[in-house]
């Protein structure tokens, strides 16, 4: 779960903290400016040292070619080592041999339009501005194979947003910064150990897990870049009560390989089971479980992914699927994820699938995707949360379309819609169906 930290001391921290480590300890300013001193001289004179060794180089007598052609090497080698230097944190810390800084920041405008049925209530627009705004950071220790990385990320402590909506709640209201994730990670040849925190491990379509998801937990990945890969993990889902943990537990196995010289395929299928714990804390009815049979019902979901990609003539294609059921879904007409007046079964309503396609061609970027979420095929609370929003979290089928344009290399918009229904109607539903507009303007840093 996301923490809460004021912006301003989390953004200090984590620009100020990776240097006072790499020092040793809480250097003062006069340290921490003749160090940056220090620093730039090391930077030019290692600049200067590169363009003598090149001058010199190609300006070498070419009688004496075997004489150069060792002194070449042994310049060359010096050069190279300065160069791989050029861009990373020196400092008196050899537990570190770099640090990288990546980010972005996302403006949004929004439209949702709901529509009601015939006497059911009167139709509503909703117009609104959101930002999100992420900063994270990765530790490196290449002798020793780790990796350290943590991230700050706007929004609340729902787990599938780091949107923050402009003045909400006050006027000019300013926004909080939560952890959104921190990991360690070893690698030992083609095996890898996530501990802590991390983005989604498991490959998936948008429609089955948010993208904003961050696991908590233990991963243990296989693979390589192409070929067999396999990835299993335990997770604290929820502390249930404030006396145990409700865990989930989850596997993959897939493959990955290639098919032409610029052509590519990746098959997938994989397994997720949540303690049944889930059920019996406070806010399972927060989470859409209020309504399941607890002694009969289970979240066990399984699921087969795949994706193949492909240039034909100036566009990169992408195609995708992804089906998955719940085959824990059990219990009577009004135990299900979409709420006691629901009118069918769980078990009857355990299955779900999305299919898209995906184009690049120069700057431009095209998508189109059509998904069916069954009632009880997933869990609903973790999907995507944009696919429903103002109608359900699940039961529901429709269209998703994405146009986008790269002003520049870290600068680009992108056009949303998104149109859903209720899957299986009933007479106590009373939204016929929702429309979102987005207009997004992303900064990548």
């Amino acid at each position: 779960m996301k923490k809460i930290l004021s912006s301003a001391a989390a953004l200090g921290c984590f620009l100020y903290l990776p240097a006072a480590a790499l020092a040793g300890g809480t250097p003062s300013n006069e340290e921490i400016l003749r160090e940056l001193q220090e620093l730039r001289a090391i930077v030019l004179s290692q600049q200067a040292e590169i363009d003598m060794l090149k001058e010199q180089k190609a300006a070498a007598p070419a009688e004496d070619m075997e004489h150069l052609k060792a002194k070449v090497t042994a310049q060359q080698e010096h050069i190279d080592a300065l160069e791989a230097k050029k861009g990373f944190v020196v400092a008196d810390n050899k537990l570190i041999d770099q640090i990288t800084l990546k980010g972005d920041l996302r403006v949004r405008y929004e439209m949702r339009d709901r529509q009601y049925k015939a006497g059911m209530g009167t139709d509503l627009t909703r117009e609104r501005f959101r930002t999100r705004f992420r900063l994270g950071g990765v530790w490196e220790n290449k002798d020793e194979n780790l990796q350290v990385g943590a991230g700050l990320a706007t929004g609340s402590d729902e787990p599938t947003s780091t949107n923050d909506t402009w003045s909400d709640t006050k006027p000019f209201k300013t926004g909080d910064i939560r952890l959104d994730y921190a990991y360690a990670k070893h690698k030992w040849n083609d095996v890898s150990v996530i501990l802590g925190q991390h983005q989604n491990p498991y490959k998936t379509s948008w429609v089955l897990w948010d993208s904003d998801v961050r696991l908590a937990g233990l991963t243990l990945a296989y693979g390589q870049e192409e070929g067999l890969f396999a990835t299993v993990g335990a997770y604290g889902a929820k502390l249930v009560q404030d006396d145990d943990t409700a865990m989930l537990y989850m596997g993959q196995v897939g493959y990955k390989g290639k098919f032409s010289e610029k052509g590519s395929f990746t098959l997938a299928t994989g397994y997720q089971a949540y303690d049944n714990k889930l059920f019996d804390d406070a806010a399972a009815a927060d989470f859409g479980l209020g309504s399941i049979d607890p002694n009969a019902y289970d979240l066990n979901i399984g699921d087969i992914y795949g994706d193949i990609s492909f240039p034909a003539g100036p566009a990169k294609i992408k195609l995708y699927g992804q089906t998955w059921m719940n085959f824990g879904a059990d219990g009577q007409i009004g135990q299900s994820q979409a709420g006691s007046s629901f009118t069918q079964t769980p078990g009857d309503n355990d299955l779900g699938w999305v299919l898209g396609a995906e184009a690049k061609i120069n700057d431009f970027k095209l998508g189109y995707a059509y998904s069916m979420v069954e009632a009880d095929s997933l869990f609903g609370y973790l999907a995507d949360s944009d696919f429903g929003d103002g109608l359900s979290k699940t039961n529901k089928k429709g269209h998703r379309v994405l146009l986008g344009y790269s002003l520049t290399k870290n600068w680009s918009t992108d056009l949303t819609f998104l149109n859903y229904e209720r899957l299986e109607d009933y007479a106590a539903a009373k939204e016929d169906q929702v429309n979102i507009y987005r207009i997004d303007v992303l900064y990548k840093f």
